[in-house]
């Protein structure tokens, strides 16, 4: 297993921050669409390469929400995914996460009701309580059931999974978060276990893959060992968080302040033989963090790094020694 990091905002700053860090693997995280033409994706690898880091992970992908609800226009993003696809490849850049969520509002798919959770010593975590969440709203996009979704994403399966295997990339679905549906009237399809090996049977080719977040599987409330034990190879990439509570009422905590035991858990990817990546997910807003709390402060995410380095070691063994300056 080896580490990655996102960090909030990628300036030349932060990124020289993760390189010190010991974290040389840069999760590139931008949930409003990627450099999607071979040269911008160079651009941006070579301006990460100045800092220290290598791109190892893009996370959000070019925008997918015409292909998801199967509105005009999903064949143009299809296309714009499937060069996408083939520049990461060309470039080295092994695994992209991605999520089949509806966009509900302008600029989110994972819903929480608050983000303002008291956590241990008074940091401020989000949190989701379906009895404060208005089902009644509609969104413009109207209803979608389930088997239309399902469609939907077996047209976008067929065309994407031959152009990943080509391009020697593995795509990571993500949960939906939170795995409820349906939400504000739109289905959410990627909320179980058994949903999740659907999607495996719609394209049983190795490069269709999950994101294994420990948090949305947490949300379910499954034994997260049997689980990953359950999907095995089909787990390209890793969210490490916790969450305390059931589904319809839950909030974040810190990673060493929730009930699951980390150690098995991570003693399970051992097990299945897990070489791929994992980074922190959405970590508590500290009271040295600046900003408004979305879950990636620096301060709690520095802090989160630092918990799965030493959670790591002993299970993984020490890793490779760190590189010189660039």
């Amino acid at each position: 297993m080896r580490i990655s990091a996102v960090v909030n905002p990628p300036t030349d700053r932060n990124l020289r921050l993760l390189a010190q860090l010991g974290v040389p693997d840069l999760v590139y995280y931008n949930m409003q669409g990627m450099p999607t033409e071979l040269a911008a994706l160079r651009a941006e690898q070579e301006r990460v390469a100045r800092q220290g880091l290598r791109i190892a992970v893009i996370e959000g992908g070019p925008p997918i929400d015409r292909i998801v609800l199967g509105r005009p226009g999903r064949d143009e993003q299809i296309e714009t995914y499937q060069r996408a696809i083939d520049a990461m490849g060309r470039l080295g850049i092994g695994v992209l996460c991605y999520n089949f969520m509806p966009q509900v509002t302008d600029d989110a798919m994972v819903i929480r009701t608050s983000m303002r959770v008291p956590e241990r010593g008074g940091a401020l975590t989000s949190g989701f309580d379906l009895a404060a969440f208005d089902q009644s709203h509609v969104t413009a996009e109207g209803r979608t059931t389930d088997e239309e979704m399902w469609d939907n994403l077996e047209y976008f399966l067929r065309r994407v999974v031959p152009v990943a295997e080509a391009a020697g990339v593995r795509l990571a679905m993500h949960p939906d978060d939170p795995p409820l549906s349906p939400m504000w009237s739109l289905a959410r399809i990627m909320r179980s276990v058994a949903n999740f090996d659907r999607l495996f049977a719609l394209a049983p080719s190795p490069a269709n893959g999950l994101t294994f977040c420990q948090g949305c599987f947490a949300e379910l409330g499954v034994d997260l060992v049997a689980t990953i034990r359950h999907f095995g190879p089909r787990i390209h990439f890793v969210h490490c968080r916790d969450v305390a509570g059931r589904l319809e009422q839950f909030h974040e905590t810190f990673p060493d302040n929730g009930p699951t035991d980390q150690v098995k858990v991570f003693r399970a990817y051992r097990e299945i033989g897990y070489h791929g990546f994992i980074r922190s997910d959405h970590v508590p807003h500290l009271v040295t963090d600046e900003g408004e709390h979305d879950g990636y402060g620096l301060q709690g995410n520095i802090y989160a790094i630092g918990y799965l380095k030493g959670l790591m070691e002993p299970i993984f063994g020490k890793p490779d020694a760190p590189r010189g300056p660039p």
